[in-house]
């Protein structure tokens, strides 16, 4: 029997024809409608993945203007690391005619509707998802677009990545070296929640880092702090209460962190490579300002990279690509 040739343009009468209902029935499903039954959504929404149909309203505005649309799925647009690689890329892509469409992952929400084919992430040409588990969001299934990873792997997926635990090697190699033998050492950190949206960043940073001190005996206090410019500053003050006789050795796994962190040495009269030695990660330009020895993180070759597999996957190129890439210490004051 000759195989039944698939539809290259399938149509919202399609997927209503194939599912037995009408047009007005699969719109709602597209728009996550509560006025249809669990049992036609998941009827309608298999056609709809069976054929490969895409609602293409955006598409048709944006291609009547000549700009071609890229989608940016982010886990937080407030942190300055993020906005960085949102302007680079925005800047790099917009010199071939693109505009970049932010989605910030913020909540449960944004999180279900990026796990359907038919999310307004998947009109646009290609989808960049920075720092996040697309293995835990996607699971077993691929979307219909072009996706390419920044600063996280999937072997599924072009991915451009740092290694962070060799990160955190790097960062407890570095401290042993430039510390004291006597040395009181510390891991200031962010404890990340167990979800779909956690890559796990920071907990691949702990390990690399607590696995050398293991190696070199040497003991760590491990502090945790949250996300925010005072966080560094609350954290290591809850431990470190009056200028200590030790010299202090530390390890913030984040610039954020880290400035903290530093602030507060300073108001307890501790000097940098007399009282203490520090070191965070990132090199966001705040580092520079506050004299922060850091780890850089390469998010001007992670962006240059994304973009150029985005390109040559445009071009025809089907195998998957995958660059790790080094982050690599920047000494400064501290």
């Amino acid at each position: 029997m000759k195989e039944k040739k698939r539809n290259p343009n399938p149509t919202i009468k399609d997927v209503a024809r194939l599912a037995n209902v009408g047009i007005a029935t699969v719109s709602r499903v597209l728009n996550n409608s509560e006025k249809v039954s669990e049992k036609t959504k998941e009827k309608v929404l298999e056609i709809i993945e069976e054929l490969g149909y895409s609602p293409n309203i955006n598409a048709r505005t944006l291609s009547s203007k000549n700009i071609n649309s890229l989608s940016f799925v982010t886990p937080d647009m407030g942190n300055e690391f993020y906005g960085i690689m949102y302007s680079l890329l925005e800047k790099k892509i917009s010199r071939n005619n693109y505009r970049l469409i932010v989605f910030p992952l913020i909540d449960q929400i944004s999180l279900e509707k990026i796990k359907q084919n038919t999310d307004l992430i998947y009109q646009t040409d290609g989808v960049f998802f920075s720092s996040l588990s697309v293995s835990s969001i996607f699971q077993n299934r691929i979307p219909p677009k072009k996706i390419i990873l920044i600063d996280s792997y999937d072997e599924r997926f072009d991915s451009v990545y740092v290694d962070n635990y060799q990160v955190g090697k790097t960062a407890a190699e570095y401290l042993i070296s430039n510390s004291p033998s006597n040395s009181t050492f510390y891991l200031v950190t962010f404890k990340e929640l167990n979800n779909e949206f956690t890559s796990f960043v920071f907990k691949k940073r702990d390990e690399g880092f607590l696995q050398v001190m293991e190696e070199n005996n040497k003991k760590v206090k491990v502090i945790y702090s949250d996300l925010l410019w005072d966080g560094g500053y609350k954290a290591i003050g809850s431990i470190i209460k009056r200028r200590p006789r030790k010299y202090s050795s530390i390890f913030a796994t984040c610039d954020m962190i880290g400035v903290g962190v530093k602030k507060y040495l300073e108001e307890m009269n501790m000097y940098p490579k007399k009282d203490y030695s520090l070191i965070a990660v990132d090199n966001l330009p705040i580092s520079r300002l506050f004299q922060l020895t850091t780890i850089r993180q390469p998010i001007i070759e992670m962006v240059e990279i994304a973009y150029e597999m985005f390109i040559s996957s445009m071009g025809g190129r089907e195998k998957v690509e995958h660059y790790k890439l080094e982050g690599k210490i920047v000494e400064r004051e501290t």
